[in-house]
This record gives structure tokens, C-alpha cells and sequence, in this order.
């Protein structure tokens, strides 16, 4: 997976610590933290009780010792809580610090989420088992992160966890890690709200330098409990009087309380203190998440916003820089709240229109989800609406399906449901996640959509609309096992597309290869295939050539054509070792055609290797028959092994006969007949010598796929020559049938 321009730019903001600038020093508690030592320290607290600062310091101390620890960093925000997007900047935020970690997870995710748990978090871990010296990695605000499969993949890693690394993890509230697992094997640390309150003598430190301020032990120790060692509000508190230091002497007669009230006192106290036109600008600014100088320029109108925003950051009035360059900023959160309630108090007129010059900087930037979000805030729904319809196809190509996600729920459900491209992106996602019953109702709504527009006269959908809107229904169609439809549905996408070649009649190819191959119509499936992959290398398209060669090797072993299919099995392969392919659920079917080609040739164990790492891939998101045909190749190549694999034929069938239009599917299923195990067998056992020649060269074909009448043209012998060779050797081996045979054979050694 490969980063967009912009979102390298964001991503520059996201690898370094905050600012230290203004930071009370806590050596002592500094001393505390030894990631090191444990697979994952937990700083959880609440808002403003200094966990990412403390962390802070600790990475500073590191740098400063020139300690072999490798410190990276990553700070996370709510659009980041999206499986693929999370591990590509975990990815990368430990490339900062160990360049070349992580190539292959970082190709494998372009395989989608299906892949992380099998292929994306191991690759990294080998790659992490190769270095050396410890890398601490933190993961900043985790408490955004909330996707349940998010958290499992994040579980698995720190289950698998690399010597080499170890996590820092800041968050409030409970964390959905396995905390409890890691604190049983001595494997996690854990910092609390009341061991990050800061003393008595921390903030006096921290009050003991401001200009005009003097300040007794009395006062100090006052202060301190009435804010219970709120480092935010110590911090407020230093602020304030930093604004108006004539007011010292009642200031902490002045307030009680904590946290919420701290806030919104001291808080006002700072807005006070500032000159009515930083005043505005904090105001002004707070409807944004971060803030770099041309956005806020686009936002106030001020062409001073640079040195606004370094000279409140220098001042330490909760203005972070978050890159090196201070070029990106953010207010510290409770501050963004309190000056966002502040600024609906004082100018509620004005917050529409601030909106509104955010969405037109974030679009005209590319930064298309901020974008839609002030676009809604604004209340310009139909703005917000174009943008997705722009845009969501990209993004949902990226992987960046929860993104897609989150701008559709942002939208009216009636606008979505009225829009037949909209109504497409919600089936895609459907689609991609598995959740295939979803998809009909929204195509259903698609196509009421169209006959709404037409109704009212509005310009019809042009053929492209349609064509995209065919090509998901003959996808859906075969995932669901729906064969005729699928077909239906593909011949229609190369109508409305002409003699244009592209990724709609790359699919539509592949769906009319791969359903003729499904209700045995191996002449038709080869034609189309092999344009699909001529289709696909024209577009750059690995995935669909993967596809399509893997389909052309299965059905060159369907027909008994081997020296045809030895060929072809090793090109599909290498297609599917592609980084991109490796991982994906397409890449199971030219394992699929290796399993057959193998199971053919009488190679059992490498039928079942194969057969192996199909039924895997095909579990990642393959279409039901397909998934049928991996659980029967793995069922009979596993029963040639002595496995108990008759579950497996019985799921597949459960499968096959559960599909709409399962072509020739059930009845091929119904043909396969599993080997009794050799409990069964009794009789004198031959040896290899008392087999003729013949025999033996025809025992490892009854152990492949081929009819009799194939085996007979192998061995250039009539089909009534193949059946006498074959009944003399069922006698010699005490059976009755071909897979008894097989089975028996290899029990003795004679395959």
C-alpha cells in the first residue's frame, strides 16, 4: 500500500513527539519508565493528566544519553481508526527509526483486512525478529482507536511480540488490549491518573519563573490541592498568571475545584490575559483539528497567521508544534474544547462561515476527509455529498474503507439512498467486508434510485454509471454462487463499455471466464480468460492476471490436459507471488489448480500443501463455490494423507448446494468419494515387485483426477485396456474401488 502526496504530508505531523516547550520537569517519575523491560507500558489517564508529556521527556532523556533505544513515535487521531490505514503509519512510524522493516506487511496490505491477522502482522514480525537493538514505539491518544478488529490485530502483536520491540501505549479510560493476559506474564507496566498528580514541589517549579509573580510555599501547596495535581490545570494556572500577573495575590483564593471547573476558569483567565486579536484568532482557529499557517490564513483572513501561531506556541499558550518544522500545530485538546464553547458563545453567527473556508482549503488541498467534515458542519450537505461521489472510489481502491465509511454516515441517509453512485459505494463496502446479504438491498436501492432521476427528468445516468453498477452485480452475483447472473450481469458491462479496455471489461471477462468454468464449459471459460488476462497486463491490473492464469491452470487439469496444465500451474504461481497477490483470496485458486495438478500426478503431499494455502486464501474473502472447491481439494488431498477430512466434503457440498446457481458444482462434489481409512482393509499386502510395469505406471494416475479414458490417452492405451490393467490391480491390492486403491497404495509404500 503506497501513500498518497497529502497523506505524506500529514504523516510527517504524526511521527515525532509533541513540543517539549514548557513541560514541568518529572525526572523522578522519568526514571519510572523502562519500556525496555516489558512488552507494553500503558500511561491511562484522563485528558490533561500529562501522560503524553511525561513520554515526552523519556524520549528526550534517550536522545540526550544517545541511548541505543530507538525511540519511534506515532500520535494517532479519530480518522486513523481504520485496520489498513493504522498499520501502514505503525509501519511506517517504525521504518523511521529501522529503514527497511516492514517492506513485504507494507505490500501485503494492499491485500485488505482479511490479510492482517494471517499475513501482515507475521511478516512484520520476522522482520522485527532480525533486529537487534530495542525499538520503543509509541502509539499516542489510542483511546481514538476503536474498531474491534483493529484491536484484535494490535492483540496478536503484542502476543507475538519481537524481542526487539516494545510498545508505550498513551490512552483514557480502558483499553482494549489484553492488559490482564500481559499483567499475568510480567509483561506490561502501567502508569495512573494519581501517579502522574504532580507534588507540591513540581509546581512550585513550574510557577517559580514567571515574570512578576511571587508566590509563597502557602499558596503553592493550596493550589496544589485544590487542583489534586491536575498537571492541565497547573499548567492553566501558569498561563493565567503569566497574562495578568497583578492578580496573583487572590488567584487562588479565587477558584476550587478540578478538572472541568479548572478548565473553564483558568481557561477564560488566558483568553482574557491575550490581546483581543490572538483572542480572535484562537477563536477563529479552534474549529480545526490541526493547523498549519495557509489553512488558518484561508480561515481568519489574516496573512499573519505564522506568526501568531509561533508566538503562541513560544508563550506556551497550549499551542503544540507537531513537526520538526514547525510547520503543523495543534491546541492542547481541553483547550480546543473550551475556546470551540467559547467561540459559540461569544460569535455563534460566525462558526458557519469559518466552516465553510475549512472545507474549501481542505478540498482544494486534498484532504478530502476534513473536507466532507466541515462541509457538514457547515451544513452544506450537498457540498459534502459531491465529495464523496468524487472521491470515494479512489479511497475505497486504497483500502481506506472506513474512511468511506465515515463520510457516508455523515450524509443524510435519504440523500444517500437517492443517489444511485452512493448507493454503489455502500454496496462496494458491503462487498469487500463480507457481508454479502447487504448488497442486494442497495443495489435494489441503486436501481430505484436511476428510475427516480428519470422520473423527474433528470439527466439519465451516463453508460459508465451503469456499466460500474453491472460490474458490481456480476462480482456479487458469483460471490453469492449465483453463476447464470453473474454471467447476465458481465455480458451487460461489455455492452455499455464498448471497445473500451479497462478494469470494468477486465472483470467482466474474468466473471464470464470463471463462470463458464463453473458449469462445465471449459472451450468458452478459455477464451474469455485468456482475454482477461490480456485485459489485465494491458491495464497493469496483478491482481486479475493472478486471477485469470490461475483459472486457465485449473481447467487445463479439469480436462486431463497436464503437459498443458504444468505449464500453466507454475505461470499462475508467479503471478500469485506477486506482494500484492500473495496475501489476496484471488491468489487461492492458482494454489487451487497446483493442488489438482499435483493431486493428478500422484504427488500427495504436495496436493495437500497446496490444497493447504488455497482453503486459507479462500476464507479471506473468495466467492462461495470457489470456497466450496478449496474445502474438497483439501478434503481429499488430506484423506490420501490419512486425515479425517470428511467434515470438510460435507461443508463444501453444505456450501455448493446452498448457492443460487451453483452450475456443475453439487454434481461434481456429489462424485467425489473419500478413501476408507486403513483400518478397513484386510488381505495379503503386495510389494512393489509383484506389480507389472503397466501396474505401476498406472497406479500414480488413479491417484490424480483423470477418468480412465484420460489415463488411456497418457498412456496411449484403449479405455477398456485402462479398466483390465485396473481390476487386475484392485485384486492385487484387496479393494474394491479406485480411491481404495489409492488409499492402499500408499499405506504400503508403492506411491
Amino acid at each position: 500500500m503506497t501513500l498518497a502526496a497529502v497523506d505524506r504530508v500529514l504523516l510527517a505531523t504524526k511521527l515525532h513527539p509533541p513540543s517539549a516547550r514548557g513541560l514541568v520537569p518529572r525526572p523522578a517519575l522519568v526514571a519510572r519508565l523502562r519500556p525496555t523491560e516489558y512488552r507494553l507500558t500503558l500511561l491511562d489517564a484522563p485528558a490533561g493528566w500529562g501522560k503524553t508529556s511525561l513520554v515526552t521527556q523519556w524520549a528526550q532523556q534517550q536522545a540526550a544519553q544517545q541511548s541505543a533505544v530507538r525511540v519511534a513515535w506515532l500520535g494517532l487521531d479519530s480518522g486513523d481508526d481504520d485496520p489498513v490505514l493504522f498499520w501502514t503509519y505503525f509501519i511506517a512510524a517504525v521504518r523511521s527509526v529501522a529503514p527497511g522493516v516492514g517492506d513485504a506487511a507494507l505490500a501485503t496490505l494492499g491485500a485488505g483486512r482479511h490479510a492482517l491477522r494471517d499475513a501482515v502482522i507475521p511478516l512484520l514480525v520476522n522482520d522485527l525478529l532480525a533486529e537487534t537493538a530495542a525499538i520503543v514505539l509509541v502509539l499516542d491518544d489510542y483511546h481514538l482507536i476503536t474498531d474491534p478488529h483493529l484491536h484484535e490485530t494490535v492483540a496478536l502483536l503484542l502476543d507475538h511480540m519481537p524481542p526487539a520491540l516494545h510498545l508505550v501505549v498513551c490512552a483514557r479510560g480502558e483499553c482494549a488490549l489484553p492488559v490482564g493476559r500481559l499483567r499475568a506474564a510480567g509483561a506490561l507496566a502501567d502508569v495512573r491518573a494519581d501517579e502522574l498528580a504532580l507534588q507540591a514541589s513540581e509546581v512550585e517549579q513550574a510557577l517559580a519563573d514567571i515574570p512578576g509573580v511571587q508566590m509563597t510555599r502557602s499558596d503553592v501547596a493550596q493550589l496544589t490541592q485544590r487542583i489534586e495535581g491536575w498537571p492541565a490545570g497547573v499548567a492553566l494556572a501558569r498561563a493565567s498568571l503569566a497574562m495578568r500577573p497583578a492578580t496573583a495575590a487572590g488567584f487562588v483564593d479565587a477558584f476550587t475545584g478540578t478538572d472541568r471547573f479548572v478548565l473553564d476558569y483558568l481557561g477564560t483567565e488566558v483568553l482574557a490575559g491575550l490581546p483581543a486579536d490572538q483572542r480572535t484568532f484562537l477563536l477563529h482557529t479552534s474549529i480545526l483539528d490541526q493547523l498549519t499557517p495557509p489553512l488558518c490564513a484561508a480561515v481568519t483572513g489574516r496573512d499573519d497567521a505564522a506568526v501568531v501561531l509561533d508566538h503562541l506556541e513560544r508563550a506556551g499558550v497550549f499551542v503544540t508544534a507537531l513537526d520538526t518544522g514547525r510547520q503543523w500545530f495543534r491546541y492542547h485538546r481541553l483547550f480546543g474544547e473550551l475556546l470551540r464553547h467559547q467561540l459559540t458563545l461569544a460569535e455563534p453567527h460566525a462558526v458557519t462561515a469559518l466552516h465553510r473556508r475549512a472545507a474549501t482549503w481542505f478540498r482544494e488541498n486534498g484532504v478530502i476527509t476534513d473536507a466532507v467534515e466541515h462541509h457538514v458542519a457547515a451544513g452544506d450537505g450537498e457540498a459534502a455529498a459531491e465529495l464523496v461521489i468524487a472521491h470515494w472510489n479512489d479511497w475505497f481502491n486504497r483500502g481506506r474503507l472506513t474512511a468511506v465509511t465515515a463520510w457516508l454516515d455523515q450524509l443524510p441517509s435519504a440523500r444517500v439512498r437517492t443517489d444511485h453512485r452512493l448507493c454503489a459505494a455502500r454496496a462496494w463496502l458491503a462487498l469487500d467486508r463480507g457481508e454479502l446479504d447487504d448488497v442486494d438491498p442497495w443495489l435494489t436501492a441503486a436501481d430505484a434510485a436511476i428510475r427516480a432521476e428519470e422520473a423527474d427528468g433528470a439527466e439519465p445516468p451516463d453508460l459508465a454509471a451503469l456499466r460500474d453498477l453491472a460490474v458490481l452485480r456480476s462480482v456479487h452475483r458469483f460471490k453469492i454462487g449465483d453463476v447464470g447472473a453473474s454471467r447476465a450481469a458481465a455480458l451487460r458491462v461489455l455492452e455499455l463499455s464498448g471497445s473500451e479496455i479497462g478494469f470494468a471489461t477486465t472483470v467482466a471477462q474474468l466473471m464470464i471466464g470463471i463462470t463458464a468454468h463453473w458449469r462445465g464449459q471449459p472451450a468458452a471459460g478459455r477464451r474469455a480468460l485468456a482475454e482477461a488476462v490480456r485485459h489485465a497486463r494491458q491495464t497493469g491490473n496483478r491482481l486479475a492476471t493472478a486471477y485469470a492464469l490461475g483459472y486457465l491452470a485449473l481447467g487445463a487439469v479439469d480436462v486431463g490436459a497436464l503437459e498443458e496444465a504444468s505449464r500453466a500451474v507454475p505461470v499462475a504461481l508467479d503471478a500469485a507471488e506477486e506482494p500484492e497477490v500473495a496475501e489476496h483470496f484471488v491468489a487461492a485458486i492458482p494454489h487451487l489448480a497446483a493442488a489438482a495438478l499435483h493431486s493428478a500426478s500422484g504427488r500427495a503431499e504436495a496436493a495437500a500443501r497446496h490444497a493447504g494455502r488455497a482453503l486459507a486464501l479462500a476464507q479471506r474473502g473468495a466467492g462461495r463455490l470457489e470456497l466450496a472447491a478449496a474445502l474438497a481439494a483439501w478434503a481429499q488431498a488430506g484423506a490420501v494423507l490419512g486425515c479425517d477430512t470428511q467434515r470438510e466434503l460435507e461443508n463444501a457440498r453444505s456450501v455448493a448446494r446452498a448457492c443460487p446457481d451453483a452450475g456443475e458444482v453439487v454434481q461434481r462434489l456429489s462424485r467425489i468419494r473419500l478413501p476408507r481409512s486403513s483400518a478397513d482393509h484386510n488381505g495379503e499386502t503386495p510389494s512393489d515387485a509383484e506389480l507389472s510395469p503397466r501396474e505401476r505406471e498406472l497406479l500414480p494416475l488413479l491417484a490424480g483426477s483423470l477418468s480412465q479414458r484420460d489415463i488411456g490417452g497418457v498412456l496411449h492405451l484403449s479405455v477398456n485396456t485402462v479398466k483390465t490393467h485396473s481390476r487386475v490391480l484392485f485384486r492385487k491390492l484387496g479393494v474394491s474401488s479406485r480411491a481404495e486403491a489409492v488409499a492402499r497404495a500408499r499405506e504400503l509404500g508403492l506411491l
